[in-house]
Protein backbone atom coordinates (compact mmCIF):
# COMPACT_ATOMS: atom_id res chain seq x y z
CA UNK A 1 0.00 0.00 0.00
CA UNK A 2 2.77 2.67 1.12
CA UNK A 3 4.61 1.64 -2.44
CA UNK A 4 1.21 2.32 -4.32
CA UNK A 5 0.95 5.05 -2.54
CA UNK A 6 4.15 6.57 -3.15
CA UNK A 7 4.15 5.52 -7.00
CA UNK A 8 0.63 7.35 -7.02
CA UNK A 9 2.30 10.64 -5.29
CA UNK A 10 5.71 10.59 -7.43
CA UNK A 11 3.68 10.21 -11.08
CA UNK A 12 0.85 13.67 -9.28
CA UNK A 13 4.22 15.08 -9.08
CA UNK A 14 5.46 14.57 -12.07
CA UNK A 15 2.43 15.20 -13.85
CA UNK A 16 2.07 18.92 -11.87
CA UNK A 17 5.43 19.81 -12.68
CA UNK A 18 5.18 19.21 -16.21
CA UNK A 19 1.94 21.03 -16.71
CA UNK A 20 3.39 23.83 -14.67
CA UNK A 21 6.14 23.60 -16.93
CA UNK A 22 3.92 23.39 -20.18
CA UNK A 23 2.16 26.43 -18.80
CA UNK A 24 5.56 28.70 -18.42
CA UNK A 25 6.82 27.44 -22.17
CA UNK A 26 3.64 28.85 -23.84
CA UNK A 27 3.43 32.06 -21.59
CA UNK A 28 7.42 32.89 -22.61
CA UNK A 29 6.85 31.12 -26.29
CA UNK A 30 3.67 34.21 -26.44
CA UNK A 31 5.77 36.53 -24.95
CA UNK A 32 8.46 36.00 -26.81
CA UNK A 33 6.29 36.34 -30.04
CA UNK A 34 5.12 39.71 -29.23
CA UNK A 35 7.94 41.03 -28.25
CA UNK A 36 9.20 39.34 -31.71
CA UNK A 37 5.83 40.97 -34.18
CA UNK A 38 6.67 44.35 -32.31
CA UNK A 39 10.30 44.15 -33.33
CA UNK A 40 9.51 42.65 -36.97
CA UNK A 41 6.78 45.15 -37.43
CA UNK A 42 9.45 48.30 -36.25
CA UNK A 43 11.86 47.22 -38.84
CA UNK A 44 9.22 46.99 -41.37
CA UNK A 45 7.61 50.24 -40.78
CA UNK A 46 11.68 51.77 -41.10
CA UNK A 47 12.02 49.92 -44.17
CA UNK A 48 8.56 51.42 -45.39
CA UNK A 49 9.51 54.76 -44.39
CA UNK A 50 12.98 55.33 -45.86
CA UNK A 51 11.62 53.63 -49.19
CA UNK A 52 8.60 55.59 -49.06
CA UNK A 53 11.27 59.38 -48.81
CA UNK A 54 13.42 57.98 -51.51
CA UNK A 55 10.53 57.53 -53.86
CA UNK A 56 9.15 60.73 -52.91
CA UNK A 57 12.49 62.26 -53.68
CA UNK A 58 12.57 60.87 -56.81
CA UNK A 59 9.10 62.24 -57.76
CA UNK A 60 9.53 65.44 -56.83
CA UNK A 61 12.98 65.90 -58.62
CA UNK A 62 11.32 63.89 -62.06
CA UNK A 63 8.89 66.25 -62.14
CA UNK A 64 7.62 66.53 -65.43
CA UNK A 65 5.37 69.28 -66.55
CA UNK A 66 2.39 68.36 -69.11
CA UNK A 67 3.49 64.73 -69.00
CA UNK A 68 0.08 63.35 -68.34
CA UNK A 69 1.69 59.46 -66.71
CA UNK A 70 5.60 57.92 -67.02
CA UNK A 71 7.03 55.44 -64.99
CA UNK A 72 10.67 55.53 -63.53
CA UNK A 73 12.93 53.63 -61.65
CA UNK A 74 15.93 54.91 -59.55
CA UNK A 75 18.34 53.47 -57.59
CA UNK A 76 18.69 53.89 -53.55
CA UNK A 77 21.07 57.38 -54.37
CA UNK A 78 17.37 58.45 -56.27
CA UNK A 79 19.73 57.99 -59.87
CA UNK A 80 17.24 56.60 -63.21
CA UNK A 81 17.90 53.15 -63.60
CA UNK A 82 17.24 52.06 -67.70
CA UNK A 83 16.48 49.55 -69.25
CA UNK A 84 15.27 47.05 -66.71
CA UNK A 85 11.84 45.96 -67.35
CA UNK A 86 8.79 46.86 -65.65
CA UNK A 87 7.42 44.63 -62.81
CA UNK A 88 3.60 43.49 -62.27
CA UNK A 89 1.05 45.79 -60.77
CA UNK A 90 2.97 49.05 -62.11
CA UNK A 91 0.37 49.91 -64.13
CA UNK A 92 -2.35 49.18 -61.77
CA UNK A 93 -4.95 52.53 -60.68
CA UNK A 94 -4.67 51.86 -57.04
CA UNK A 95 -2.38 55.32 -55.61
CA UNK A 96 0.03 54.92 -52.77
CA UNK A 97 3.10 53.46 -51.38
CA UNK A 98 3.15 49.70 -52.06
CA UNK A 99 5.95 46.68 -51.67
CA UNK A 100 5.14 44.16 -55.12
CA UNK A 101 6.84 40.90 -55.62
CA UNK A 102 8.20 40.52 -59.61
CA UNK A 103 9.28 36.73 -59.88
CA UNK A 104 11.53 38.05 -62.51
CA UNK A 105 12.75 41.19 -61.77
CA UNK A 106 12.37 40.32 -57.50
CA UNK A 107 11.22 43.13 -55.18
CA UNK A 108 10.20 46.97 -56.03
CA UNK A 109 8.72 49.42 -54.09
CA UNK A 110 6.09 51.19 -56.07
CA UNK A 111 5.04 54.76 -55.64
CA UNK A 112 1.99 55.99 -57.40
CA UNK A 113 1.28 59.52 -57.35
CA UNK A 114 -1.78 61.27 -59.97
CA UNK A 115 -0.62 63.83 -62.38
CA UNK A 116 -2.31 67.41 -62.53
CA UNK A 117 -4.86 67.17 -65.57
CA UNK A 118 -5.16 63.13 -65.40
CA UNK A 119 -2.61 60.73 -65.69
CA UNK A 120 -0.03 58.59 -63.60
CA UNK A 121 3.24 59.24 -62.44
CA UNK A 122 5.19 55.72 -61.12
CA UNK A 123 7.98 55.97 -59.61
CA UNK A 124 9.78 52.70 -58.79
CA UNK A 125 12.91 51.44 -57.05
CA UNK A 126 14.16 47.44 -56.15
CA UNK A 127 14.10 46.77 -52.89
CA UNK A 128 15.70 43.13 -53.07
CA UNK A 129 18.08 43.78 -50.48
CA UNK A 130 15.90 45.32 -47.89
CA UNK A 131 13.54 42.59 -48.20
CA UNK A 132 15.97 39.96 -47.83
CA UNK A 133 16.96 41.35 -45.13
CA UNK A 134 13.57 41.51 -43.38
CA UNK A 135 13.03 37.93 -44.51
CA UNK A 136 16.04 36.92 -42.64
CA UNK A 137 15.08 39.29 -39.46
CA UNK A 138 11.73 37.35 -39.61
CA UNK A 139 13.29 33.90 -39.51
CA UNK A 140 15.97 35.11 -36.86
CA UNK A 141 12.75 36.13 -34.50
CA UNK A 142 10.78 33.17 -35.53
CA UNK A 143 13.89 30.64 -34.50
CA UNK A 144 14.59 32.52 -30.95
CA UNK A 145 10.66 32.72 -30.14
CA UNK A 146 10.67 28.78 -30.67
CA UNK A 147 13.81 28.54 -29.01
CA UNK A 148 13.31 30.41 -26.12
CA UNK A 149 9.87 28.31 -25.30
CA UNK A 150 11.76 25.51 -26.34
CA UNK A 151 14.47 26.21 -23.56
CA UNK A 152 11.74 27.09 -21.15
CA UNK A 153 10.34 23.45 -20.58
CA UNK A 154 13.49 22.33 -19.44
CA UNK A 155 13.84 25.38 -16.87
CA UNK A 156 9.95 25.56 -16.37
CA UNK A 157 10.21 21.80 -14.97
CA UNK A 158 13.15 22.79 -12.64
CA UNK A 159 11.53 25.59 -11.50
CA UNK A 160 8.32 23.92 -10.92
CA UNK A 161 10.14 21.73 -8.72
CA UNK A 162 11.45 24.63 -6.40
CA UNK A 163 7.63 26.01 -6.27
CA UNK A 164 5.82 22.46 -5.10
CA UNK A 165 8.55 21.72 -3.24
CA UNK A 166 6.52 22.63 0.01
CA UNK A 167 3.10 20.95 -1.25
CA UNK A 168 5.41 17.94 -2.34
CA UNK A 169 6.51 18.08 1.17
CA UNK A 170 2.83 18.62 2.77
CA UNK A 171 1.63 15.85 0.67
CA UNK A 172 4.30 13.47 2.26
CA UNK A 173 3.44 14.37 5.51
CA UNK A 174 -0.16 13.84 5.24
CA UNK A 175 0.34 10.64 3.61
CA UNK A 176 2.91 9.47 6.08
CA UNK A 177 0.29 11.00 8.46
CA UNK A 178 -2.91 8.92 6.70
CA UNK A 179 -0.27 5.73 6.91
CA UNK A 180 0.27 6.34 10.88
CA UNK A 181 -3.47 7.00 11.79
CA UNK A 182 -4.57 3.27 9.80
CA UNK A 183 -1.92 1.76 11.72
CA UNK A 184 -2.87 3.00 14.70
CA UNK A 185 -6.77 1.90 13.90
CA UNK A 186 -5.39 -1.22 12.52
CA UNK A 187 -4.26 -2.37 16.05
CA UNK A 188 -7.09 -1.74 18.41
CA UNK A 189 -9.60 -3.09 15.37
CA UNK A 190 -7.60 -6.56 14.67
CA UNK A 191 -7.88 -7.07 18.59
CA UNK A 192 -11.35 -6.66 18.42
CA UNK A 193 -11.88 -8.90 15.63
CA UNK A 194 -9.68 -11.79 17.29
CA UNK A 195 -11.54 -11.39 20.27
CA UNK A 196 -15.16 -11.87 18.40
CA UNK A 197 -13.98 -15.09 16.24
CA UNK A 198 -12.15 -16.84 19.26
CA UNK A 199 -15.92 -16.08 21.66
CA UNK A 200 -17.60 -17.30 18.53
CA UNK A 201 -15.58 -20.52 18.34
CA UNK A 202 -15.32 -20.89 22.07
CA UNK A 203 -11.81 -21.43 22.15
CA UNK A 204 -10.76 -20.16 25.43
CA UNK A 205 -12.45 -16.93 25.59
CA UNK A 206 -15.99 -16.21 27.20
CA UNK A 207 -18.33 -13.99 25.59
CA UNK A 208 -18.44 -11.82 28.63
CA UNK A 209 -14.16 -11.57 28.37
CA UNK A 210 -14.65 -10.86 24.54
CA UNK A 211 -16.98 -7.71 24.83
CA UNK A 212 -14.79 -6.77 27.60
CA UNK A 213 -12.00 -6.66 25.21
CA UNK A 214 -14.08 -5.27 22.61
CA UNK A 215 -15.23 -2.15 25.04
CA UNK A 216 -12.13 -1.24 26.30
CA UNK A 217 -10.43 -1.65 22.00
CA UNK A 218 -13.40 0.78 21.15
CA UNK A 219 -12.69 3.25 23.80
CA UNK A 220 -9.17 3.21 22.60
CA UNK A 221 -10.54 3.62 18.91
CA UNK A 222 -12.93 6.83 20.66
CA UNK A 223 -10.15 8.00 21.84
CA UNK A 224 -8.48 8.73 18.62
CA UNK A 225 -10.90 9.48 17.07
CA UNK A 226 -11.51 12.37 19.46
CA UNK A 227 -7.51 13.28 18.99
CA UNK A 228 -8.03 13.50 15.44
CA UNK A 229 -10.79 15.21 15.08
CA UNK A 230 -9.11 17.50 17.64
CA UNK A 231 -5.54 17.92 15.26
CA UNK A 232 -8.00 18.42 12.48
CA UNK A 233 -9.99 21.24 13.92
CA UNK A 234 -6.49 23.15 15.16
CA UNK A 235 -4.98 22.76 11.61
CA UNK A 236 -8.17 23.84 9.57
CA UNK A 237 -8.23 26.98 7.23
CA UNK A 238 -11.26 27.61 8.43
CA UNK A 239 -11.78 30.79 10.32
CA UNK A 240 -12.04 30.52 13.71
CA UNK A 241 -14.57 31.58 16.22
CA UNK A 242 -12.26 33.97 18.50
CA UNK A 243 -13.82 35.24 21.09
CA UNK A 244 -12.16 36.75 24.49
CA UNK A 245 -11.28 34.46 27.08
CA UNK A 246 -9.34 33.98 30.66
CA UNK A 247 -6.56 32.06 29.97
CA UNK A 248 -6.66 31.19 33.86
CA UNK A 249 -10.27 30.48 33.86
CA UNK A 250 -9.40 27.84 31.07
CA UNK A 251 -6.32 26.00 32.80
CA UNK A 252 -8.73 25.89 35.87
CA UNK A 253 -11.61 24.50 33.96
CA UNK A 254 -9.23 21.53 32.36
CA UNK A 255 -7.63 21.10 35.36
CA UNK A 256 -11.05 20.53 37.01
CA UNK A 257 -11.70 18.01 34.34
CA UNK A 258 -8.98 15.78 34.66
CA UNK A 259 -9.23 15.55 38.26
CA UNK A 260 -10.25 12.38 37.98
CA UNK A 261 -7.55 10.63 35.70
CA UNK A 262 -4.77 12.49 37.82
CA UNK A 263 -6.07 10.72 40.75
CA UNK A 264 -6.29 7.50 38.94
CA UNK A 265 -2.34 7.73 38.47
CA UNK A 266 -1.73 9.45 42.02
CA UNK A 267 -0.28 12.83 40.39
CA UNK A 268 -1.73 15.71 42.10
CA UNK A 269 -2.53 19.03 39.37
CA UNK A 270 -1.66 22.71 40.68
CA UNK A 271 -3.10 25.72 39.16
CA UNK A 272 -0.88 28.94 39.62
CA UNK A 273 -3.13 31.65 37.32
CA UNK A 274 -3.47 35.35 37.12
CA UNK A 275 -6.00 36.93 34.83
CA UNK A 276 -4.48 36.44 30.95
CA UNK A 277 -7.36 37.25 27.97
CA UNK A 278 -6.52 36.44 24.49
CA UNK A 279 -9.01 35.97 21.49
CA UNK A 280 -8.64 32.70 20.48
CA UNK A 281 -11.71 29.75 19.86
CA UNK A 282 -12.89 28.49 22.82
CA UNK A 283 -12.70 24.83 21.67
CA UNK A 284 -9.29 24.93 20.02
CA UNK A 285 -8.66 26.41 23.69
CA UNK A 286 -9.56 23.76 25.64
CA UNK A 287 -8.05 21.02 23.03
CA UNK A 288 -4.98 22.81 23.01
CA UNK A 289 -4.29 22.59 27.19
CA UNK A 290 -6.20 19.37 27.47
CA UNK A 291 -3.81 17.94 25.39
CA UNK A 292 -0.94 19.44 27.16
CA UNK A 293 -2.07 18.98 30.82
CA UNK A 294 -2.98 15.59 29.84
CA UNK A 295 0.51 14.74 28.39
CA UNK A 296 1.99 15.99 31.30
CA UNK A 297 0.09 13.47 33.83
CA UNK A 298 0.89 10.70 31.89
CA UNK A 299 4.46 11.18 31.71
CA UNK A 300 4.68 11.92 35.57
CA UNK A 301 5.27 9.74 37.68
CA UNK A 302 3.36 8.18 40.40
CA UNK A 303 3.09 10.65 43.49
CA UNK A 304 4.40 13.40 41.05
CA UNK A 305 2.73 16.76 40.40
CA UNK A 306 1.96 18.69 37.42
CA UNK A 307 1.74 22.55 37.72
CA UNK A 308 0.31 24.87 35.42
CA UNK A 309 1.36 28.58 35.34
CA UNK A 310 -0.58 31.33 33.77
CA UNK A 311 0.57 34.96 33.23
CA UNK A 312 0.12 37.90 31.31
CA UNK A 313 2.65 40.65 31.02
CA UNK A 314 4.58 42.36 28.10
CA UNK A 315 1.29 42.03 25.78
CA UNK A 316 1.62 38.27 26.10
CA UNK A 317 -0.02 35.44 27.63
CA UNK A 318 1.77 32.88 28.49
CA UNK A 319 0.76 29.10 29.72
CA UNK A 320 3.70 26.92 31.27
CA UNK A 321 2.69 23.24 32.16
CA UNK A 322 5.54 21.66 34.28
CA UNK A 323 6.09 18.26 34.96
CA UNK A 324 8.54 15.79 36.61
CA UNK A 325 8.45 13.00 34.63
CA UNK A 326 11.65 10.89 32.75
CA UNK A 327 12.19 14.63 30.59
CA UNK A 328 12.71 14.86 26.41
CA UNK A 329 16.23 13.80 24.58
CA UNK A 330 17.45 16.42 23.15
CA UNK A 331 17.68 14.69 20.02
CA UNK A 332 13.84 13.99 19.93
CA UNK A 333 12.91 17.99 21.41
CA UNK A 334 12.29 19.04 17.49
CA UNK A 335 10.60 15.58 16.93
CA UNK A 336 7.77 15.50 20.00
CA UNK A 337 5.30 18.07 17.93
CA UNK A 338 4.88 15.69 14.57
CA UNK A 339 1.96 13.94 14.77
CA UNK A 340 2.41 10.41 15.89
CA UNK A 341 5.95 10.41 16.97
CA UNK A 342 6.27 8.84 20.95
CA UNK A 343 9.74 8.57 21.00
CA UNK A 344 11.36 5.94 22.78
CA UNK A 345 9.56 6.71 26.25
CA UNK A 346 5.95 6.07 24.58
CA UNK A 347 3.25 5.31 27.10
CA UNK A 348 0.60 4.10 25.36
CA UNK A 349 -0.43 7.45 23.65
CA UNK A 350 -0.95 8.34 20.33
CA UNK A 351 1.24 10.98 19.84
CA UNK A 352 -1.01 13.77 18.95
CA UNK A 353 -1.03 15.75 21.86
CA UNK A 354 2.00 18.08 21.51
CA UNK A 355 1.46 18.27 17.59
CA UNK A 356 -2.64 19.48 18.49
CA UNK A 357 -1.24 22.36 20.80
CA UNK A 358 1.14 23.61 18.49
CA UNK A 359 -1.07 23.70 15.48
CA UNK A 360 -3.78 25.39 17.82
CA UNK A 361 -0.81 28.04 19.11
CA UNK A 362 -0.01 29.04 15.58
CA UNK A 363 -2.82 29.50 14.08
CA UNK A 364 -3.82 32.12 16.67
CA UNK A 365 -1.00 33.81 16.50
CA UNK A 366 0.95 32.46 19.04
CA UNK A 367 4.26 30.03 19.30
CA UNK A 368 5.01 26.41 21.55
CA UNK A 369 8.19 26.39 23.20
CA UNK A 370 9.63 23.06 24.98
CA UNK A 371 12.29 22.91 27.48
CA UNK A 372 13.12 19.63 29.12
CA UNK A 373 16.19 17.93 31.30
CA UNK A 374 16.37 14.26 31.18
CA UNK A 375 15.86 12.85 34.67
CA UNK A 376 14.29 16.29 35.53
CA UNK A 377 11.01 16.86 33.69
CA UNK A 378 9.67 18.89 30.87
CA UNK A 379 7.87 22.46 30.60
CA UNK A 380 5.71 23.10 27.61
CA UNK A 381 5.07 26.87 27.16
CA UNK A 382 2.52 28.17 25.10
CA UNK A 383 2.52 32.10 24.22
CA UNK A 384 -0.09 34.33 22.68
CA UNK A 385 -0.93 37.64 22.15
CA UNK A 386 -2.55 39.52 25.37
CA UNK A 387 -5.92 41.36 24.96
CA UNK A 388 -7.93 43.74 27.36
CA UNK A 389 -10.05 41.66 28.95
CA UNK A 390 -13.75 42.43 29.07
CA UNK A 391 -14.95 46.21 30.87
CA UNK A 392 -16.83 45.44 33.86
CA UNK A 393 -20.34 46.41 33.67
CA UNK A 394 -21.34 49.66 36.43
CA UNK A 395 -23.27 49.07 39.47
CA UNK A 396 -26.42 50.43 38.86
CA UNK A 397 -28.04 51.31 42.54
CA UNK A 398 -31.53 52.29 43.01
CA UNK A 399 -32.99 54.20 45.57
CA UNK A 400 -35.31 53.79 48.03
Amino acid sequence: MNALASTFHLRLLRSSRWRVAALGALVVTGVLGVMAAGAYLTLQSAIDARLYERLELAAMRFDVAGTHSFYLVVDERGRPLLGLPQPEGWRASWEGFRIVSDPDVGAFAILHAPVPGGGMQVIATPCQEEMSVLHEVLRILAALTVTGGIVALPVGYALAGLALRPLDEAVRERSGFVALASHQLRTPLAVIKTAAELARAGRGVSPDEALATIAQQTARIEALAARLTALGRAEADTTPQDAPIDLGAAVRDVASGLAAAARHKAVAIHVDHQPAWVRVDRDAASDMITAIVENAIQYSPTGGTVTARVRSRGGQATVEVEDHGPGIAPDELAMVTVPFYQGTRARGGYGLGLAIARSVAERHGGRLSIASTVGRGTTVRVTLPARPGPRPHPMVTTGP
